[in-house]
């Protein structure tokens, strides 16, 4: 295993006018065992740090390390890594066996040794019933288990999954993330994993960076990343349905400041941090978010409440998300799939006022 640390990593593609800054002073650790994911969206630098890891990307400037071991001019067969790619790159011609065995092969471990990592990686990713199957008469999760095998046999000190689920049906994707981590737990490797799903992220990572326009905006675990985000982007690209994200003046009225929607007669109450954050901004306008799921149709303790008319009701089975309107303010709520609620009622939703997040409305940097 190893701790991976990235200090003020940079990666210029081109010269000149053309460059293009794909990463920007990068700096990351991963602690030693860690399950980690980069997330972001596309082309947002995620692909290049994880290919300067590996080093098949040449570092612009900065340094990638190993348990604190410069890697910057080490070939990649000299790090220790393994890596499952998007494409399973299966070898047609061998079965599995021997899809699972060639890197062990290539290295010159003995036959012997060879034939018991491969039966304990068989039994780990549970394919030991396709062993004499070539890659054509294997399913598509199973030439995925068979790619991340070939990968794990190495016993690598760092593992590298960039974007391995994205092929998957969404039943076999689910599968797929219960077995990778329940894999990490078993093998206790520094795994990082690439990825522009943030549910996949979330289920599967200890931490998650979040980068945007090749730069880092966030480096958590699920709780910060949901209820204290960095900044703007990161509460938006962070849950699902999206963020609501309302603008809105400070109203001091006698107390604690109240959030007065623009255009609409939404007034939202928020806690004492957000309060204090506020005041020492000095701000009398802000944006306002607050998620979907924080709004709810009943109250079990000390809530605030906003009214709303519906706008659209989404029946989705689980649950319904409303499309509601206060004058010119446009927002979402998850309730209960059973909620009467029809296009033009009005509606009253409570939520709690710690999960009113507030954000400068000129830096987008989250407020407390």
């Amino acid at each position: 295993m190893a701790r991976v640390t990235l200090d003020r990593v940079n990666k210029i593609y081109g010269y000149g006018p053309s460059a293009v800054h794909a990463v920007e002073d990068l700096s990351l650790e991963i602690e030693d065992g860690e399950f980690a994911a980069i997330l972001g969206p596309s082309g947002c630098g995620k692909t290049s740090t994880l290919r300067m890891i590996v080093g098949l990307e040449e570092i612009t400037s900065g340094t990638v390390a190993f348990d604190g071991e410069p890697m910057n001019a080490r070939a990649p067969e000299q790090r220790n890594v393994a890596m499952a790619f998007e494409s399973y790159a299966l070898y047609p011609n061998f079965n599995v066996a021997q899809n699972l065995a060639f890197p062990l092969e290539v290295k010159g471990v003995d036959a012997s040794e060879r034939q018991r990592r491969v039966e304990r990686i068989a039994g780990l990713l549970q394919i030991g019933e396709l062993m004499g199957r070539r890659p054509r008469e294997l399913s598509g999760g199973q030439q995925q288990r068979v790619s991340l095998g070939r990968a794990l046999i190495r016993e690598p000190a760092v593992f590298i999954l960039d974007e391995v689920l994205s092929h998957l049906d969404a039943h076999l994707k689910f599968q797929m993330l219960f077995e990778l981590k329940r894999i990490h737990q078993e093998l206790e490797r520094t795994m990082v994993y690439v990825t522009h799903d943030q549910m996949e992220a979330l289920a599967l990572a200890d931490r998650v960076a979040v980068m945007s326009n090749a730069r880092l905006q966030q480096f958590g675990d699920r709780d910060a990343l949901y209820d204290r985000p960095a900044n703007r982007f990161v509460a938006d690209f962070i849950g699902e349905p999206p963020t609501n994200f309302l603008d809105a003046t400070v109203v001091h009225d006698g107390g604690a400041p109240l959030l007065h929607v623009l255009g609409s007669d939404l007034r939202f109450a928020v806690d004492g941090e957000r309060a204090a954050a506020i005041e020492a901004a000095q701000l009398d306008r802000v944006t306002l978010g607050i998620r979907p799921q924080n709004l709810t149709w009943n109250t079990d303790g000390d809530t605030a409440v906003v009214g709303a008319t519906v706008d659209f009701n989404e029946y989705l089975g689980e649950h319904t998300i409303l499309t509601l309107r206060d004058g010119g303010a446009l927002f979402r709520a998850i309730v209960p799939p059973n909620v009467d609620a029809g296009e033009g009622a009005r509606v009253e939703l409570h939520y709690r006022t710690r999960n009113v997040m507030v954000f400068h409305p000129e830096t987008d940097e989250f407020l407390g």
